[in-house]
């Protein structure tokens, strides 16, 4: 029979657990660990090569301050220069915008790839992504096996443990491989950047607040304080519409997260773990050779070497036994 210590021990767990759970930012509360071949076998590989329609990422280092962010948003520090209260309000204008300060990229993708604009900017953002890392969207693929590649990345000898994140669908409507609505998802962006973290912005918000009249300054930050207040944390949508031939090859999609409040590089987890059944596994560095080996026998199309190098992987296919 519980005593009454143990019914406040229980309760203080629980309670624990729920905070975690509301304010988690690197998907720990999801977290697993992969320590043998044969966990790996029954929690991942099965249902894989079962067919069942998941999506994966790896990363190479398990990493706490490497969170699951847009490339855009790696570095939150390349925005302070245009912003002196810290804080950056993106949207679909804001990003193509920003697009069109670099150089002639919305020119030469216009002249060779198709028209933009902010309202069609999924093409220009999947681009964006591949050759010059910078959008909105995070890279998941279909297939298991360039997911551990990613992680792997052909090396012999691992000092640190890899990740792979494992994503299944709760709800289609957070699914699309229609260009029209991976279009309008993009048109809906809507993230705030707040860098009242760093010092040199709480030193420009003090000069700006001398400069400017004080009621703008405080629209501008009630406004934001409200965003915070009802967007917490991301929604999030899954986009399966490839546009490049790299993209094919890799099983590409990707993830967007969209309409949320992000604290230097972090955001709370809760709202897309309920959108998404989503697992962030952590899997020792002790049997990666062994997952080396597990891609280069059963699909050696997708060593890392392959990845970005489609000629290569074709050209080898050529040559290979049956």
């Amino acid at each position: 029979m519980f005593s009454a210590r143990d019914h406040l021990k229980l309760k203080l767990k629980e309670i624990n657990s729920k905070i975690s759970d509301d304010l988690d930012f690197d998907f720990s509360a999801v977290s697993e660990r992969i320590d043998t071949v044969e966990q790996f076998e029954s929690k991942i590989l099965d249902d894989f090569l079962s067919g069942k329609k998941y999506f994966y990422r790896g990363e190479k280092v398990n990493d706490p301050e490497r969170h699951l962010v847009p490339t855009m948003l790696r570095n939150p520090s390349i925005y302070l220069k245009e912003n002196d209260l810290g804080i950056v309000h993106i949207d679909n204008e804001y990003l193509y915008n920003f697009y069109l300060k670099l150089g002639n990229f919305v020119g030469l993708f216009n002249n060779t790839m198709g028209k933009t604009d902010p309202e069609h900017m999924y093409e220009l953002c999947a681009f964006a992504q591949h050759y010059c890392e910078f959008s909105p969207l995070i890279d998941f693929t279909k297939s298991l096996y360039p997911s551990l590649s990613f992680s792997l990345k052909d090396r012999e000898f691992f000092e640190d443990d890899v990740v792979l994140y494992v994503l299944k669908l709760n709800d289609d409507s957070d699914y699309t491989d229609n260009l029209e609505t991976a279009n309008l998802w993009l048109s809906q962006l809507d993230i705030y950047i707040s860098y009242f973290h760093d010092e040199d912005v709480r030193k420009a918000v003090r000069d700006t607040i001398r400069k400017k009249n004080i009621l703008e300054v405080s629209d501008e930050f009630k406004k934001h304080l409200e965003h915070i207040n009802t967007n917490p944390a991301p929604k999030a949508k899954l986009i399966d519409v490839p546009i490049n031939t790299r993209m094919k090859f890799q099983q590409g999609v990707f993830l967007l997260l969209t309409d949320f409040q992000l604290f230097k590089n972090m955001y709370f987890t809760k709202n897309i773990r309920q959108h998404f059944a989503i697992i962030k596994y952590i899997i020792s560095k002790d049997i990666c050779p062994w997952l080396n080996d597990l891609v280069k026998r059963e699909a050696p199309w997708y060593e890392y070497k392959y990845l970005t190098d489609i000629d290569s992987a074709f050209k080898t296919a050529i040559y290979e036994k049956r």
